[in-house]
This record gives C-alpha cells, sequence and structure tokens, in this order.
C-alpha cells in the first residue's frame, strides 16, 4: 500500500469521523498491552511498513473511542505509546517528510493534542532536525519550553533529551542544551524513573566538553563508563567512550586517546553502532594532530562508507567537509580539495551550521591557494563571522589571524583593525581554556600515574598472596598426604591381624561347607546368570560369595554387581525400610541370594549367633510380627 497516500486520506477522515462508533475499546489494559507487545516484535523484526499501518489503525480505534467516553491517564499512555512506536516506525524507515505529514494532522485533533502534549512539537523539532530544517527546528523546540513543566518524570527526561540535542545541533546553543539535561538529570536523582539515563550523562559530557568544561566532561563521561561492565554494553557507554577519547584529544593526551577510541570502535563494531561513522572521523582527527596522514584518509574513507551505508546524510556531508580539511595538509592535494568542496556547497543549507562554517573557512583557504584570493577571503569571513555567531571561539581566531595576515600584507588598515580588535576580545578567554586544558592534562597524567602505582602495589600485593597461598596450599596437601598415609597404614595393620586373626576359623568353616549345598548355590546363581545375562556382574558375586570374607572392596564389588542383577532391591528395601544399616543391608542381600545363616557368618566375618542378633534387630526396624517370616519378605523384595 502506499502509505503517503494513506496519510493524506486517512487522516482527514479522522479528523471529520470523530462522532463515529463502530470500533470496540482497545483502552482496556490487557487488550493494550497485547496490542504493544505484538507492535514492538514487529518493529524489532524491521517491519516498519507493517507496524505503520496498525499503529494507524489502533489510533484511529482510540480516537473514535475517546469521542464516546471519556479517557483516563492509563488510556493516555497507551495512545502515547502508540504515537512513539508510529514515530519510531518512521524514523527507522527514514520516512521524515511523511512523519512530519502525520503529526501535522494529529496537531488538528483535540484528542492528540492533549494526550501528546509535550511529544508533539518535540518530534516534529527532531524531524526538522533531520531534515536538515534548522531554524523550523529551533522554534518547535521553543514551543515546547513555553508549555507549563510535565509532572511525568520519565516524559520530562525524555523529551528533555531530544530538544537539548536539537538546541546544540540546530543552533549551537550548548549552554541552554546543558541547562536542560541538567535539570533533567536532578529529576531523575530525585527519584525519577528513566531507562536511558545513561544515555543523558553522555551527553552531558560532550556538550561540558564543548563548553570548555574539562573536569566536568571528564567526571560524566567516566560515570557512564564505570556503570557498565557488561562484555557489550549499549551505545550511551560506547558514546561516553568515544567522547573520552575526544576530550584526551584535546588535552594533547594522544594515546590515551587512541585507547578510548579503539575501545568505543570495538564496541560500536559488535553492536553495528550508528555511531560508527563518527568514531572513525574522531580517530581521523588524533592522526591528523599526530601528523600521520595515511591514518588520516584511512579512517575518513571508513567513516564515509558507514555512513553511506546507514543512510546518514550529515555523517556523510561532515565527513566530506573532514575530507576537504585533510588535502589543505597536501599542496599536491589542493585540486581534489577545491573539487570536493565546491560539490557540497549546494547541501550547506542541510549541514549543521558548524559544519557548514567550516567548509566555508577550509574551502576559503583551498580558494586563497589557488589563486582565488578574493572568493577565497570572502569564504574565510562569512566563517569568522558564522563561528562567531555560534561562539566558536576557536576556529574564530584561527580564521582572522588568516584575515589580519591578508590584510596587512594589502595594508587594509580598517580591516586589519576590525580582525585584531575581535581577537583581543577573547584572547584572555583562550589563554583561559589553555591553562584549564593544562590543568585538565596535567591532572589527568597524575591520576594516571597514581593509579599506575596503585596498580602496580595492588599487583605486588596480589603475588605475594598468590605465593603465601601456594606455601599453605602445599603445607597442607603435605600433612593430607601423610594423615592419609597414616590412616591407610593403620588400616591395613588392623585388616592384617583381622585376617590373620580369622584365617583358620574360616578355614575350617570353608571344609566344612557341604560340597552339594554348594552346587545347589551354584546352580541358582548359574540359571540367575541366564536369566540377566550379565556375564561379569554375576561372575563376580559367584566369585565373592564364595569367599569366607568378604572385605570393604569386595563388599562395594559385591554390592554393584547385586545392583546389575536387581537394580530395584536395594532403592525399594531403603524406601520400605530406610533405618536398615550397611551390614544389615548386605546380611538381606545374602538372604535374596539364597545364603544360609553358615554362609552368611563366613561372607560377614561373624558368627552364627551374631548373624541371628542381625536378623532380630532388623525384624525389630521392619516391625515384623512372629508369624512375619523375614527370609520371605526381603526374598520377596528380588522379585518385585
Amino acid at each position: 500500500m502506499n502509505y503517503k497516500l494513506f496519510i493524506v486520506l486517512f487522516f482527514p477522515l479522522l479528523v471529520a469521523c470523530t462522532g463515529s462508533t463502530n470500533s470496540q475499546d482497545n483502552g482496556k489494559s490487557t487488550e493494550s498491552r497485547e496490542n504493544l507487545d505484538q507492535i514492538e516484535i514487529l518493529l524489532k523484526e524491521r517491519k516498519e511498513h507493517e507496524v505503520i499501518g496498525k499503529v494507524l489503525q489502533k489510533m484511529y480505534n482510540l480516537q473514535e473511542s475517546a469521542a464516546q467516553i471519556s479517557i483516563d491517564e492509563t488510556q493516555a499512555e497507551y495512545a502515547r505509546r502508540l504515537f512513539g512506536l508510529l514515530f519510531d516506525a518512521y524514523s527507522n524507515s527514514r520516512q521524515f517528510t511523511i512523519a512530519l505529514a502525520c503529526l501535522d494532522s494529529l496537531e488538528r485533533i483535540p484528542f492528540w493534542q492533549e494526550s501528546c502534549r509535550y511529544e508533539l512539537p518535540v518530534n516534529k523539532a527532531k524531524l526538522c532536525q533531520w531534515t536538515g530544517n534548522n531554524q523550523e527546528a529551533i522554534q518547535w523546540a521553543d514551543t515546547y519550553l513555553a508549555l507549563p513543566e510535565c509532572t511525568d518524570a520519565e516524559r520530562f527526561i525524555s523529551c528533555s533529551e531530544a530538544i537539548s540535542g536539537v538546541y546544540v545541533y540546530c543552533s549551537n546553543d550548548v549552554d541552554k542544551a546543558v541547562r536542560i539535561l541538567e535539570k533533567a538529570v536532578e529529576v531523575y536523582r530525585n527519584g525519577g524513573k528513566y531507562p536511558h539515563i545513561l544515555r543523558i550523562i553522555s551527553r552531558l559530557g560532550i556538550y561540558y566538553h564543548m563548553m570548555g568544561e574539562y573536569d566536568k566532561a571528564i567526571a560524566a563521561n567516566q560515570e557512564v563508563i564505570d556503570s557498565y561492565n557488561d562484555s557489550i554494553p549499549p551505545q550511551d557507554v560506547v558514546m561516553a567512550y568515544g567522547e573520552q577519547a575526544n576530550l584526551y584529544t584535546e588535552l594533547g593526551l594522544y594515546e590515551q586517546a587512541l585507547e578510548q577510541n579503539s575501545t568505543a570502535l570495538h564496541y560500536s563494531l559488535l553492536k553495528d553502532s550508528f555511531g560508527l561513522g563518527d568514531l572513525y572521523r574522531y580517530r581521523s582527527e588524533i592522526f591528523s594532530l599526530m601528523k600521520k596522514g595515511d591514518s588520516v584518509f584511512h579512517y575518513l574513507s571508513l567513516g564515509g562508507q558507514v555512513s553511506a551505508h546507514i543512510g546518514s546524510f550529515r555523517g556523510v556531508l561532515v565527513n566530506k567537509v573532514e575530507m576537504v580539511k585533510a588535502y589543505l595538509d597536501y599542496p599536491d592535494s589542493l585540486q581534489k580539495a577545491l573539487q570536493l568542496g565546491l560539490s557540497i556547497c549546494p547541501d550547506t543549507v542541510h549541514m549543521p551550521k558548524w559544519a557548514q562554517y567550516q567548509l566555508e573557512f577550509y574551502l576559503g583557504q583551498v580558494m586563497q591557494r589557488t589563486g582565488q584570493t578574493q572568493r577565497g577571503i570572502a569564504l574565510i569571513e562569512k566563517a569568522a563571522a558564522g563561528f562567531a555567531s555560534m561562539n566558536m571561539v576557536e576556529n574564530e581566531e584561527a580564521a582572522n589571524r588568516i584575515l589580519m595576515k591578508y590584510f596587512q600584507q594589502m595594508n587594509m588598515n580598517d580591516a586589519f583593525m576590525h580582525y585584531y580588535n575581535r581577537n583581543q576580545v577573547f584572547v584572555d578567554s583562550l589563554r583561559a581554556d589553555k591553562k584549564l586544558r593544562a590543568i585538565a592534562a596535567a591532572n589527568i597524567r597524575f591520576n594516571t600515574g597514581k593509579k599506575e602505582k596503585e596498580n602496580e602495589l595492588l599487583s605486588t600485593r596480589i603475588k605475594i598472596q598468590q605465593q603465601q597461598l601456594f606455601h599453605n596450599i602445599c603445607i597442607s596437601l603435605s600433612l593430607l598426604i601423610l594423615l592419609a598415609g597414616s590412616i591407610g597404614y593403620l588400616i591395613y595393620k588392623r585388616k592384617t591381624i583381622r585376617l590373620l586373626v580369622e584365617h583358620s576359623e574360616r578355614e575350617v568353616r570353608r571344609l566344612m561347607t557341604s560340597r552339594q549345598e554348594l552346587d545347589r548355590r551354584n546352580a541358582l546363581l548359574a540359571e540367575q546368570i541366564e536369566q540377566v545375562e550379565i556375564d561379569h556382574n554375576l561372575t563376580t558375586i559367584r566369585r565373592l560369595t564364595g569367599q569366607s570374607l568378604l572385605s570393604k572392596d569386595d563388599e562395594n564389588m559385591f554390592r554393584k554387581s547385586f545392583a546389575a542383577l536387581h537394580p530395584s532391591y536395594l532403592p525399594n528395601l531403603r524406601a520400605d525400610y530406610p533405618n536398615l544399616t550397611r551390614n544389615e543391608e548386605l546380611l538381606a542381600m545374602l538372604i535374596c541370594m539364597n545364603q544360609s545363616t553358615d554362609e552368611i557368618a563366613l561372607i560377614m566375618g561373624i558368627n552364627r549367633s551374631s548373624v541371628n542378633v542381625v536378623r532380630s534387630r532388623m525384624r525389630k526396624k521392619m516391625k515384623l510380627s512372629k508369624e512375619d517370616s523375614l527370609d520371605d519378605i526381603l526374598k520377596g523384595l528380588c522379585r518385585s
């Protein structure tokens, strides 16, 4: 469907049909949440056109409901959420002009005027900014500020963030932007809620930098950086890394700047960040100051490619302006600079004002150096005036120096004095700013050195602790080995003595064992072997039960083999009679294997009377009556 036509046709109808009663009540809380969830999923799937259609329909239905009954705050919030999703869909699909037409239509409808009182002028200001209409963007921003202050903290902070950007990028009114964001942060710290507060603090860092308040800027960026330690941080943290790099660049700390910029680039590449093009341009500037021309052009090229790929018109233009500046450093590239600069002059109306003035400044220098002195000087004068209007003091000072030199050579004393006097106005502020930079850089170097010493001390402590820990572990292991050896020796001696003492008795008992009974037992075991087909386990049982006395290891092997034959026996026994001891369990298994009392006595290493004592104890624990047969019950578990 043609959405331009849809907008034209739909919204007049929306205005005219406010009395219709055909839609259902979408203001119900559950239904509203379901609608929003479905639309958000579509938006994440990049199905903007489908989102636009659905949202417009939902907004129409809500509009119809509002004409019949009063809308409470929950429904008003639902309306704002729909409005936000519509704006996001238009923005993501870069349909800025259509979005403006849509907002114009909504603004004529009382319901949307009231529900989105603050959002309408804010979003119109953003759209005007994105389409390059800076003057109208500022007008809408001023319209928003003229409204009574919003009492909803989250709405207030969100609108403040958007409006601050409009003032910075459309008029370079950084002071106003800072005041707006500082108020937003204050509202947040006083209990307000906002999911993107780190982004606002990061923006504050940028604006503090633009105002020359370096300590505040560094502190703001570091607050954002320190607040997140995930493997892939959000965009606000990436922006803070990038801005910290820019600060270090301005302070002459190029190595630290490259390090911070590298971190920002790393995270941006992982996130496919919208700000990747800017980071490449910032990196080129660092290399420019380090006089590494190859790297300058390399990263400017990357920045231009990224901006073009994501459709950032502003980014493409700014990148070209920076490329003109880069060409200025190479006399053999002046013609390239001239051609590039002239090619983008028609687009200056869509540029940020500061970029427009910089283009005029760079292009003026190119013309001056290529024999077009008068045209070049005229452009530099125009740029100087623009810099002055935006309080870009350093840029103005650089332009004025070129103009003073030219007018002095031409003996145009009046013009020379004009720019000389102009520079004298802010020479003190420039000196003060240089001092501030020097102090900030010195503080960073001091803190860095201090931190390095602290890290070195901490590393030393950790190393000592690790060595001590290793020493303690060695001692502990030695003691454990000694203890285990001692215990093992005692167990061995005890076992040896016991075996010697009982050897004769076992021999007698073994010789007294009836050959016929052994044959019966072996035949029974052979039958069980055939039934379960577990040769190894049965062989093990045959060997173990053929012994006079089971050792601990033998007993464990017997238990494993028995469990393979009768896997449910012990679990069932323990479930029915949980109080049985390990020896009583062993007796139960031997009874299950049809071992006689004498055989059991031999295997367990006790006398016949002791076997009877164990059987009697088991009967009590199992709560058997005189009529109950212990053997039958235990053997019955084998068959279950």
